[in-house]
């Protein structure tokens, strides 16, 4: 898995090195620097997001939250998401993460439980992202129509996926994995005490399907993750080309970030969409008629804006570090 894993990394920095040769490394930047001091603006944008994901995490936490917890909620959001950024061997450390960070304001278990909803509404999230870039394709941006069947069939295949997880966290998502490790290995790993935890775990996640006001609150968290993500991502690629003085639509923008998404999601072997992120944008930019070369300088933007993020990121763990050992 390891070894797949270095060979994805190599393959991700070759497409890279292909775009870089192909666009050429002096125009890309010089386009980079041309955004100049758009970038901190563009920096700045992500604090509104982060506030509006970390809404939609909280309205999944089965346990009373303060003020004060509300803006250490926002620092676990950021330090979690720094982490999984910052991972080119996946996104999943930072999630645990996240209810660790909280630990002292939440209980673990709770705590743990509300990370995995919140993972479930990103996905539907991204599933409607997906339906956005459908409709856009098809009313407004006049693309070719292969384009919208092969994103309508990526989407269904999605919603069934997500379809599939939402019923067996309602029955038990944990107990289900556990079933499915072989007896031998499973005698080992899973203790007594573990179970209990696996229990508790899998109720703990189970009570956002127990009534319709738990439903309504999942609903709520979908729709934070979606007008989060969408909103700041959209207005980042928008901010980009504007900084570089080129003229451009924001739905433009739009249908750029979605296609990124839907390639990204069909590439997620890629570890930190390595090459495929910036690849997608330059092909969803010649669709548009607009210059492909430009792609490669909206990924590095976006990639140097995430590289600050996750400098706060770990900033904000090493401070709580520092805390805990007095």
């Amino acid at each position: 898995m390891k070894k797949a894993r270095y060979i994805f990394i190599i393959i991700g920095i070759l497409i890279l090195l292909f775009l870089f040769k192909t666009f050429g490394i002096q125009k890309t930047i010089l386009q980079i620097i041309s955004v100049g001091w758009g970038f901190w603006i563009i920096v700045s944008i992500f604090i509104i997001s982060h506030i509006f994901l970390t809404l939609g995490w909280k309205v999944l936490i089965n346990h009373p939250i303060e003020g004060n917890t509300f803006l250490k909620l926002v620092l676990a959001r950021i330090a979690g998401d720094s982490t999984s950024s910052i991972n080119a061997f996946g996104s999943i450390a930072g999630e645990p993460l996240k209810a660790m960070y909280m630990k002292d304001d939440i209980p673990l278990q709770i705590g743990l439980a509300s990370v995995v909803l919140d993972r479930t509404a990103h996905s539907i999230a991204n599933a409607l992202m997906f339906l956005t870039g459908i409709v856009l394709s098809l009313f407004i941006l006049n693309l070719p129509f292969y384009i919208t069947i092969i994103a309508l069939s990526f989407f269904i295949v999605t919603i069934a996926i997500i379809i599939i997880i939402i019923k067996k966290q309602r029955e038990g998502l944990l107990d289900y994995i556990v079933s499915k490790i072989p007896s031998r290995l499973k005698t080992k790993l899973i203790t007594n005490e573990r179970n209990k935890k696996i229990a508790e775990l899998d109720n703990e996640i189970k009570y956002i399907f127990s009534s319709t006001s738990h439903v309504s609150r999942f609903i709520a968290s979908i729709l934070l993750h979606y007008f989060a993500v969408t909103i700041s991502c959209t207005l980042e690629i928008y901010l980009i080309v504007y900084f570089l003085k080129i003229p451009f639509n924001i739905y433009h923008a739009l249908f750029l970030y979605v296609f990124g998404l839907f390639l990204t999601s069909v590439m997620f072997f890629m570890p930190a969409n390595l090459g495929t992120s910036e690849g997608s944008y330059s092909l969803a930019l010649k669709l548009l008629g607009y210059d492909p070369s430009l792609g490669l300088t909206i990924g590095i933007v976006r990639r140097l804006r995430t590289f600050v993020w996750s400098l706060i990121g770990i900033c904000i763990l090493v401070i709580a570090g520092f805390k805990k050992n007095d």
